[in-house]
């Protein structure tokens, strides 16, 4: 019985040292490399945690072949540029999201259509299911990006400096901020508001200028930007929209990475999408507490009420060419198979 063990003990030992040997083996084939990573989260945003998170797990995975470098406060420029940037090679990888990725692959802009989403277990099972599976067909690809996944960035709420926006009446007339992605600017028009798109590296001057009565954001943007400090007065819980920061890496290095370095990243991204998920859930709580604290009206709303404007936006994304009806009754069709 003891030979038994001990020989059981010794083959045991015999294939971790095999197996140890032949990931090591794997990692010293591959070339190092190092891969800069754009985003454009300030220092505290669940985006910044999550980035250096992955580049730790990245360089962990990889045997240390693999370094990244985080660049974040928009240090590469904004969404639009940063993803110009990648599918250039001008930089390596970006975190951007849904909306912009809409301008290589119309299918995009659809994930970001205003109401949608039930919550946030809802839109996980549709970026990782169905819609992932629909656009996996090598579009992104030809146009130079690769998408390695989807991680989070949170529901979109709205804020200014003039009124308390208990309904959707209330938002007409107000000049509303957004970034250049037409399903916010369609939804914020659908609501009343005159729209201007300002860069989020210019957001911060306009609404201390006065330049734009407020601006719409995830509850983690505002607060890290510290928004109270900018008249923003009051913050109507509207969650108009949903979207995530995809990790979008250059198709030309993503296709030069050995097949271990590749699930490295796909790994370490995995990881960091689901710790910047968890982390941006249970610090919305955390965030309303401390917009509170700083002198914020925090203000809940009636979402029914807010969705029941939204055909203009749907119909205006169909009718400006952004999408297709088509497409837009495939992505109903995915988003409803996801509540089941």
């Amino acid at each position: 019985m003891k030979r038994t063990l001990s020989a059981i003990l010794a083959f045991a030992l015999v294939c971790t040292l095999i197996l140890g040997c032949g990931q090591a083996f794997a990692f010293a084939d591959d070339k190092p490399v190092t891969i800069r990573l754009g985003n454009f989260n300030a220092n505290g945003e669940p985006g910044q945690a999550a980035s250096l998170k992955f580049a730790e797990l990245a360089n962990e995975y990889s045997g240390g072949t693999i370094t990244v470098e985080v660049h974040n406060n928009s240090e590469f420029g904004n969404a639009p540029e940063m993803a110009e940037q990648v599918s250039i090679g001008a930089i390596d990888a970006c975190l951007i999201c849904e909306a912009t990725l809409g301008e290589y692959d119309s299918r995009y802009h659809l994930v970001a259509m205003p109401y949608l989403y039930d919550d946030y277990a809802h839109a996980y099972r549709v970026v990782d299911g169905e819609f992932k599976d629909w656009v996996n067909d090598g579009t992104l690809e030809s146009k130079g990006i690769h998408d390695v996944g989807s991680w989070e960035y949170g529901f979109r709420s709205l804020t200014n400096s003039k009124v308390p926006v208990e309904h959707p009446d209330q938002i007409k007339g107000l000049l509303i901020r957004t970034p250049s992605e037409q399903q916010l600017i369609f939804c914020m028009e659908a609501l009343g508001a005159n729209v201007q798109q300002v860069a989020f590296s210019e957001l911060i001057p306009a609404l201390k200028q006065k330049t734009v009565d407020g601006q719409e954001n995830p509850i983690s943007t505002i607060y890290n930007n510290a928004l109270w400090e900018c008249e923003q007065k009051y913050l109507t819980l509207t969650r108009h929209e949903w979207e995530s920061m995809n990790l979008c890496i250059n198709n030309r290095l993503w296709e030069k990475l050995s097949d271990t370095q590749r699930e490295a990243i796909e790994k370490a991204s995995a990881e960091a999408s689901a710790f910047m998920r968890q982390t941006v859930q249970d610090s919305e709580a955390d965030y309303l507490e401390k917009l509170a604290a700083e002198g914020m009206q925090i203000i809940e709303v009636n979402i029914d009420e807010f969705r029941e404007n939204m055909q203009y936006a749907y119909d205006k994304m169909v009718s400006t060419g952004a999408v297709t009806q088509e497409q837009v009754d495939r992505m109903m069709e995915i988003v409803e198979n996801a509540r089941q």
